[in-house]
């Protein structure tokens, strides 16, 4: 991108500016479930939005922070979705018990690098590129999500309508501890094992009962041995519950699964299997039935994927930057996206980790050359639209 050198000193210009509107975000509680909080937050980020020229259309929701998003338009033919979210993991009282604070290196504080900095790095790429005169697009749509640390609820639905009619998706999740981006996602799923049985007294007539409990014992053991059954699948046992007193045979037992997986196969055997095993009877009496299933489809690496890669790839190297692409196990809207087939690319906004802990941060010195790669990231898609047309799968994963 011939106006990255122009760029670079705008972004160090307003990298005082970008911290102390991190700061008016970080110092905000925004847990999900804190609507009020969640509409704050966004009631100060909309206002930045505006500033910066943006056309906003508003969604109300009675449950979540109310989502927007908001358009720019341009004289070019590429669409392009920008996509994070407002809501954090954290109880009320967090942010003020620790607010936004350096320690020279690093900038810790809730939300911080999942994701308010994500945000603001989407924001301040747009302006950059504003700055120089940058309107070789049909439409830049920006949509903030308000409940994607819950999976994205309410909001799935109002952002996908959009998303399907953008050329590229680009989540503007924190890039990974070492600065890697990411170009794949595993995909995700819930079970609850619900295993009825009947109940009888312990001590005197154990034989009239079925055993909840030792019936869920074999389900768990055959279901946790499909951990690593495919290359990347992970089962995890997480919660489990029964019975109500020793002296009484359970006549109900539970547990929680959680299960990721690398490609829609493999989501699909997975599904089959669990339910295989549950279907199976190893004590007399005992019924066993299945809740819940596979939630995300995976983000997986497609042609289109690989060729977004390539072009971040070659801005870094006109910035002086060097990583690499990788999987992850964890989710994001990337993945509903990516299955609507819509090329996606994530890990966009500085490089930070540890997220959902004390000791979540970024790293301040990302700040301005991660705004600068998603700015000439976003212009090089312009330019290359139709190869990434060319390579876009021609039906949802």
């Amino acid at each position: 991108m011939e106006q990255l050198p122009s760029i670079i000193p705008w972004l160090e210009d307003h990298l005082s500016e970008y911290l102390d509107r991190l700061a008016s975000l970080v110092n905000v509680d925004c847990g999900t479930s804190n609507k009020p909080g969640v509409d704050h937050a966004g009631h100060i980020f909309r206002g930045y939005l505006q500033e910066a020229g943006f056309a906003l259309t508003e969604y109300p929701l009675e449950q979540y922070g109310d989502c927007c998003l908001a358009s720019l338009r341009g004289d070019g033919s590429a669409r392009i979705l920008l996509i994070g979210h407002l809501d954090t993991v954290f109880p009320v009282g967090t942010a003020a018990a620790r607010p936004l604070r350096s320690d020279q290196q690093h900038l810790l504080g809730p939300g911080v690098c999942d994701m308010k900095a994500g945000l603001l790095t989407g924001l301040y790429a747009l302006r950059a590129l504003q700055q120089v005169n940058f309107t070789d697009f049909a439409q830049i749509d920006f949509f903030l999500n308000t409940d994607e640390e819950i999976d994205s609820p309410a909001s799935r639905s109002l952002y996908l309508p959009t998303a399907v009619q953008a050329d590229v998706a680009l989540v503007l999740e924190s890039a990974r501890m070492n600065g890697d981006i990411v170009s794949a996602r595993k995909g995700g799923g819930n079970y609850r094992i619900q295993v009825h049985g009947r109940q009888a007294h312990a001590g005197v007539e154990i034989e009239k009962g079925a055993n909840a409990i030792l019936e869920l014992t074999h389900c768990i053991q055959e279901i946790s041995a499909l951990n690593g059954w495919r290359p990347g699948t992970t089962v995890n046992v997480g919660l489990a519950g029964g019975g109500i007193r020793p002296n009484v045979v359970p006549d109900d037992a539970w547990a929680e699964i959680d299960v990721r997986f690398v490609t829609v196969a493999d989501g699909l055997a997975l599904d089959q299997s669990i339910r295989q095993i549950a279907s199976q009877t190893h004590i007399a009496g005992t019924r066993t039935e299945v809740v819940g299933g596979i939630g995300k489809n995976p983000m997986e690496k497609t042609a289109a994927s690989t060729y977004l890669v390539e072009l971040v790839q070659g801005v870094a190297k006109q910035i002086g930057l060097r990583f690499s692409d990788v999987q992850t196990g964890g989710t994001s809207d990337g993945n509903y996206i990516s299955g609507a087939g819509i090329p996606t690319l994530d890990g966009l906004g500085p490089i930070g980790g540890l997220d959902h802990s004390p000791y979540e941060y970024i790293e301040e010195k990302s700040i301005v050359s991660r705004t600068a790669l998603l700015a000439g990231l976003i212009s090089e898609l312009a330019v290359h639209r139709d190869q990434i047309m060319k390579l876009k799968p021609q039906s949802p994963q």
